[in-house]
């Protein structure tokens, strides 16, 4: 009996032809047999039958054949999904197998150090997936989850789904294929490779995916693993032994591979990875904002560098031939929000949510989870920014792959999502928001710096990234405006053609400062006339120019709590302390800007073993915006760009051991395994007298328009009716605070 084994469809989209190979299992030794192709499209919710060839032919174990599609060749990608059945049915002397496959006319390549989908540039905006389903536990089986899922996805930019040293099931290709996702899938290894036996698993496991699922037009990528830090001349020779198998997808030798570490061979046609490998550990080669501190100084760009919008990865693009993906950008962690375990009513208990809900119970500040998680996920959402506009301003990157839109809860809880686990989201930032920085196309301005002086002009370019199938031909309009939405200046660009699949700088713009007497938060506003898709915005701050800071004489300013400054409040002084670092050693923690990287726990433990600092493990600021304090310091309830230096300058303060209901002015928020309360900026009533304390050297940083004007708002409140401090400690506790 002759029977269909296998049926493979390679599109020619050039020639508008598609190749079929027929296998088949001939064990009767049947001499010739009639072979039938019946084509149909699939296409708007609608089916029609277009083709039907039919032929009498010598059986073969495998057989190649060649249909044209004519004028019924629809092309597949992200935008539209027509897709073909094709029937095979093999037929003689009583016998008769058929087999079909679903496909599509799209051909998935190499243009330079970028992919093209059907010969158009395309930016992959892509998310990572490790199989988060808590309900059931397993990914869905069911095409129609799949969908919902991708549908999530795509409704905020994303465009490419990398699964995460593992391959999905038919049903998430197939959803794939209906919604218009580029799919990378993995072999299920993450390690070093060090075993032939291993590596011959693998590349069976390999050449029976491809079998699988390469018909179908959403499977663009295949990867043979997550991090392969040994056995690279094996992951060589299986890439090389699947591309000869089959060359329809594009190959990469691993997914950040040594951390980044290892360079691509011949065999690559695509680099996924945190960084190049040309130049050891240095900013110049990453490809994203931020590492743990066991990978990298810091943490990397964003908690050494000056916030600006300039920063790209040219440097990194420019020592590449083939396209470079950036590998689980962001990991920014969000505090959770426990009303969140009431979701887990399927196999799942989130026992880790429950432990990490009970450590903030016994820290006192249950009552503040909903504002944790409202505070570091908004801030969180900047970041995410920051690092999606870093890779799509860059010339010539390929794309980036986010860790991630939704939460990961394993591997010590990475809670990094604007998403949670179920794919609901968090209320941190809306879907239309974080599209101005994930879509097609991004409108962009680049200036090196937030915060500004009114004696200074402020300039930027303004640049389109079109990765749409378009040129961009509208004018634009930017305006920028104050916190009342009040009009400080706007202006028209004229059209200057933008097109797709590039990046280009339509202008630049200039506005004189000095008619901004007052400290002011201002916004940048970009759109497209005639064009409502696409917009984006920015936050700016000015100041006035940094002078020496006049310090009442009813104020006492020192950086050590000794004895006489003791002396001083009990009498009845009004005490500004910036502690220096000697004497809150023990007691306080380094500042650190971005949310912490991942979760605490995991690269706390790795930064130990391999001997590398410990991250501060802090989650951003929460504080109230109309806190008499920040009366001409312009702040959110969050983290903000114009806070870099002053966090830098800081160490948080802990007050584990003070009341329950006491809270700092500016607080910092602690990671949910250690929920620590942290201060930034706080104050106390001892003996007569009144403690302001800033735990960011203010006085050593004042160079800094920001820092500058947060001393003098600080002064304006000390000297205010405002400053009553209530909550009261003795001078004994409050000198062991301090020293």
């Amino acid at each position: 009996m002759a029977t269909i084994s296998d049926l493979q469809v390679k599109p020619d989209v050039d020639n508008k032809k598609i190749a079929v190979n027929l296998c088949v299992e001939n064990p009767e030794a049947i001499p010739e047999a009639t072979i039938e192709f019946h084509l149909t499209k699939m296409e708007n919710g609608k089916s029609r039958k277009i083709k039907t060839v039919k032929q009498t032919c010598k059986i073969k174990q495998e057989m190649t054949f060649e249909l044209s599609m004519g004028k019924d060749c629809s092309l597949w990608d992200e935008y539209k999904q027509p897709l073909y059945s094709l029937t095979a049915v093999v037929s003689g002397n009583g016998l008769k197998d058929a087999k079909s496959v679903v496909f599509g006319m799209r051909k998935f390549s190499v243009t330079g150090t970028q992919f093209a989908v059907n010969g158009r540039t395309v930016f992959l905006r892509g998310k990572h997936d490790a199989a988060v389903f808590p309900l059931t536990g397993h990914t869905p089986m069911y095409v129609e989850d799949w969908e919902r899922v991708f549908r999530i996805a795509k409704s905020y930019g994303i465009n490419h789904y990398r699964f995460h040293s593992y391959c999905p099931p038919d049903a998430a290709f197939t959803a794939a294929d209906r919604t218009g996702i580029y799919i990378q899938a993995e072999l299920p290894f993450w390690g070093g490779l060090d075993a032939d036996s291993t590596a011959t698993m693998l590349l069976n496991e390999g050449i029976a995916m491809i079998k699988a699922y390469a018909n179908h037009p959403s499977f663009v990528m295949f990867s043979p693993g997550n991090e392969i830090w040994s056995g690279h001349d094996r992951v060589e020779k299986n890439i090389l032994a699947i591309k000869e198998f089959n060359n329809r997808l594009l190959y990469t030798m691993g997914s950040n591979n040594n951390i980044g570490y290892v360079a691509p061979r011949a065999c690559s046609d695509f680099f996924v990875g945190a960084r190049t490998p040309f130049n050891g550990d240095t900013t110049l080669t990453h490809t994203r904002l931020t590492h743990a501190f066991a990978d990298t100084r810091e943490g990397g760009i964003l908690n050494t560098q000056t916030p600006s919008t300039l920063t790209s990865y040219s440097y990194s693009v420019s020592h590449l031939k083939i396209p470079l993906i950036s590998h689980e950008i962001g990991q920014y962690q969000i505090y959770p929000d426990y009303d969140e375990i009431n979701k887990y009513t399927g196999v799942l208990r989130a026992r880790n949510l429950e432990i990490f809900r009970n450590r903030l119970i016994k820290s006192g500040m249950m009552m503040q989870n909903k504002d944790f998680r409202n505070a570091s996920g908004v801030w969180a959402a900047q970041c995410y920014k920051a690092e999606m506009e870093a890779a799509i301003r860059t010339r010539g990157m390929a794309g980036f792959q986010l860790l991630d839109l939704q939460d990961f809860p394993g591997q010590g809880t990475a809670l990094v999502g604007i998403l949670d686990a179920f794919m609901n989201s968090k209320n941190v930032i809306s879907a239309e928001k974080w599209r101005q920085s994930c879509n097609d196309v991004v409108l962009l301005a680049e200036f090196k710096k937030y915060c500004w002086t009114n004696t200074e002009k402020f300039t930027a370019n303004i640049l389109v990234a079109n990765y749409s199938p378009e040129a961009i031909k509208n004018k634009f309009e930017w305006k920028l405006t104050d916190e009342n939405g009040v009009i400080v200046k706007k202006g028209i660009l004229n059209s200057m053609k933008s097109l797709a699949g590039d990046v280009t700088t339509i202008d630049s713009i200039e506005v004189d400062l000095s008619s901004i007497r007052n400290a002011k938060r201002l916004n940048l506003e970009l759109s497209l006339i005639g064009n409502k898709k696409y917009s984006n915005s920015y936050p700016l701050w000015v100041y006035e120019t940094p002078d020496k800071i006049t310090v009442p004489k009813n104020i006492v300013v020192t950086d050590k709590l000794n004895e006489d400054i003791i002396r001083q409040l009990e009498n009845g002084a009004n005490v500004l302390l910036f502690p220096a670092a000697e004497y809150v050693q023990d007691n306080s923690l380094p500042g650190l800007f971005p949310p912490d990287f991942w979760n605490y726990g995991m690269f706390k433990s790795i930064s130990e073993s391999n001997g590398k600092p410990l991250s501060p493990g802090t989650l951003g600021i929460l504080t109230d915006p109309k806190h008499p304090v920040f009366s001409t310091f312009p702040t959110d309830f969050h983290t903000n760009w114009q806070w870099f230096s002053i966090i830098k300058a800081s160490r948080p303060m802990i007050f584990d051991h003070l009341a329950k209901d006491y809270k700092p002015i500016v607080q910092v928020i602690d990671n949910l395994e250690r929920n620590h309360k942290l201060g930034l900026i706080f104050e106390f009533k001892s003996g007569k007298g009144k403690l302001l304390v800033c735990m960011s050297r203010l006085d050593k940083i004042a160079e800094t328009p920001e820092a500058a004007q947060l001393y003098k708002s600080i002064i304006s409140y000390m000297t205010s009716n405002n400053f009553q401090p209530v909550y009261n400690i003795n001078s004994s506790d409050l000198y062991d605070l301090f020293n």
